[in-house]
């Protein structure tokens, strides 16, 4: 393949997707990484020329002139969607799709459309794959929080750029919205919810913010101020996303009923979980866990199904709250039929 050539296709995976544009001072510079020396109106006029053959758009209102791809343009460039990356994006956008804004997933749809277009060549049996699959969360299933697109873009970029962004945003026990500028660290998609982990600045600790209670954002092109000792995953298996009670762990010791626990033997609740065989019909577990709201919730739930071998303050509070749930229930009225 000649120089000239390669060229072309380095650029071409350098102009981004409308609304996004590049312009021809910034693709000179980035051609420059790759070792091609090229002028600006060399860059313009090879872009002019590529324009008829590839669906890339220029605004010619700003000097230099901006570039992008139309925003619905098919990716059907080298190197083409084999099935396996195909069926992929077919899995993907079932997941994905009930989590995340429309227009938030319009920038995926060029890429799940192909994928769908090889999956239908020559009646491939993958085709009626999108049939064939749903993506059902556990629990009851309510509507998720709407979330603000312009919110989603501003957060990812800044995520990915490591930049700052300012957000405006109503926490559940604030009087009213505040523009609040945040140091982000991470995103973490907890259903129904979606969570931007970070810091406020002018505040004190790591804040959890959830994205559908800010209804405006902007980045802000300043580096963020990151813990070095900071660990998403660290930060997530600390129990904080469970409403932490107290920092301090909990050794839990559970005698559960096969079948209906078994999938805490292939599913373990931590690292360090040791599981014992009892017999045909019971297995004990021994795990160190967050000492979270939900851990209380997830025991209430399966009191039916499992005894709390300890720590014994733990299992008298369940029992508690197994006692006054059954009282309350007892008192409720019933309805005559």
């Amino acid at each position: 393949m000649s120089n000239t050539a390669v060229r072309y296709l380095t650029m071409l995976r350098m102009v981004p997707r409308f609304p996004k544009s590049i312009t021809t001072t910034e693709l000179a510079e980035r051609l420059d990484d790759h070792g091609f020396t090229v002028t600006m109106r060399s860059i313009q006029r090879d872009l002019e020329k590529l324009s008829i053959d590839f669906p890339l758009l220029v605004d010619e209102d700003t000097r230099p002139f901006r570039w992008s791809f139309q925003r619905d343009a098919t990716m059907d460039i080298i190197p083409a969607i084999d099935l396996p990356a195909a069926l992929t994006f077919e899995l993907a956008k079932a997941y994905l799709s009930p989590m995340l804004p429309p227009r938030a997933l319009s920038h995926l749809k060029p890429h799940f459309d192909e994928a769908h277009r090889t999956l239908l060549r020559e009646k491939n049996p993958l085709g009626q794959w999108p049939n064939r699959v749903r993506v059902i969360n556990r629990g009851l299933g309510g509507k998720r929080p709407d979330i603000d697109a312009d919110v989603l873009e501003t957060v990812t970029e800044a995520l990915l750029r490591e930049y700052q962004c300012q957000l405006t945003y109503q926490a559940r026990n604030w009087p009213e919205p505040e523009v609040i500028r945040v140091h982000p660290f991470g995103l973490i998609f907890r259903d129904p919810n979606v969570y931007l982990i970070g810091t406020i600045e002018g505040r004190e600790g790591i804040r959890q913010l959830v994205l559908h209670r800010a209804s405006a954002g902007e980045l802000v092109e300043e580096p963020v101020e990151r813990p070095d000792d900071f660990d998403l995953d660290l930060y997530i298996y600390s129990g904080a996303m469970g409403m932490l009670k107290s920092k301090k762990p909990v050794f839990l010791e559970l005698r559960c009923d096969k079948p209906a626990l078994n999938h805490l033997i292939e599913a373990p609740l931590g690292f360090d979980q040791i599981t014992r065989e009892i017999d045909d019909q019971t297995f004990e577990i021994t795990v160190t866990v967050g000492d979270t709201q939900d851990l209380r919730w997830w025991l209430t739930a399966q009191a039916v199904h499992c005894d709390i071998l300890g720590p014994e303050w733990l299992r008298d509070e369940i029992e508690t709250t197994l006692q006054k749930g059954l009282n309350r229930t007892r008192q409720s009225p019933s309805q005559e039929s």
